[in-house]
């Protein structure tokens, strides 16, 4: 390898929040695989005291293998392999550690406002907070659209009102358009609510003739469609017990529909916290693969 490539992948590990040492022995067992510990220590410069420590992170981090052998043997992984696994690790913690600061910023929240060592004593709303009426919710999905980076994953329901309520929903699916234009990835999946008839031949062709009403409305009001890079949509013959949208992978919100009238959402519930955004995304998506339709 010339030397201004292996600048270049130096550069690219130290990106990656690799030590130095790291760099350097993963660099050393590119240029030359099967090498053994004493000398991955002589050929990288790096410490025989430090040598072992060093070679079970990058282990850890899926960049080398270890023949079992006497002494044992270390080879790199195939490069690109070993970059992916890097990325990936580098994903895992992050999520990890943001776990770990939204659960520990939950508790603190929580001491701060029992204690008497602060004068702010308002209580806090950014992990949980709940919304009323119709005006509030869409003012809601306007700020969160706004915010998105990455993901969006949406679930509605389809009733004998939804093609007539669909215009009053403009600030949510401009915010999807306006969302798909900046590269997120929007994901929404449709339920027929509260009809318990048996699922006949007629019923299913109802159904299926109500969503290609609503898919074209969709595309008539907002300029919606599937044909946008990005934006899917499929649709299920059962209701979804409880309706939520996830953003980004860290916060859902949460949809109560009226008693009243079940055609519109009466409260939402906001909520910041990974690990429900995790269970609720796996069951989006074993309802996505398995039972929805296109």
């Amino acid at each position: 390898m010339s030397n201004d490539l292996i600048l270049e992948i130096e550069q690219f590990l130290k990106n990656g929040d690799l030590s130095t040492y790291e760099v350097k022995v993963f660099t050393e067992l590119l240029r030359s695989s099967n090498l053994n510990a004493r000398e991955l220590s002589e050929r990288s410069g790096v410490p025989t005291g430090r040598i072992y420590e060093i070679l079970a992170q990058l282990k850890e981090k899926g960049m080398i293998e270890i023949q079992e052998s006497r002494p044992k043997i270390y080879r790199a992984v195939a490069f690109n392999s070993a970059f992916q696994n890097l990325i990936s690790y580098i994903d895992n913690k992050r999520k990890d550690k943001a776990s770990f600061l939204y659960n520990q910023a939950k508790i603190l929240e929580k001491k701060v406002f029992n204690s008497d060592l602060f004068i702010k004593k308002e209580t806090s709303k950014i992990f949980w907070s709940t919304t009323f009426g119709a005006a509030p919710i869409l003012s809601l999905y306007e700020q969160k659209m706004k915010a998105l980076h990455e993901e969006l994953l949406m679930t509605g329901f389809i009733n004998e009102n939804t093609l007539k309520v669909l215009p009053y929903g403009k600030v949510i699916y401009n915010g999807i358009k306006n969302a798909l234009s900046r590269g997120v990835q929007v994901k929404y999946l449709w339920s027929f609510d509260f009809d318990n008839r048996p699922l006949t031949n007629n019923l299913i062709n109802e159904k299926n003739e109500l969503y290609e009403k609503l898919k074209k409305k969709m595309d008539l009001l907002f300029n919606l469609s599937v044909k946008i890079e990005g934006f899917e949509m499929k649709y299920m013959y059962k209701r979804i017990p409880s309706y939520y949208d996830i953003f980004d992978d860290k916060q859902v919100l949460l949809k109560l529909q009226n008693p009243l009238n079940l055609s519109q959402i009466y409260a939402s519930i906001n909520i910041i916290d990974i690990n429900l955004a995790e269970d609720l995304k796996r069951r989006f998506f074993q309802l996505w693969v398995f039972e929805a339709l296109e």
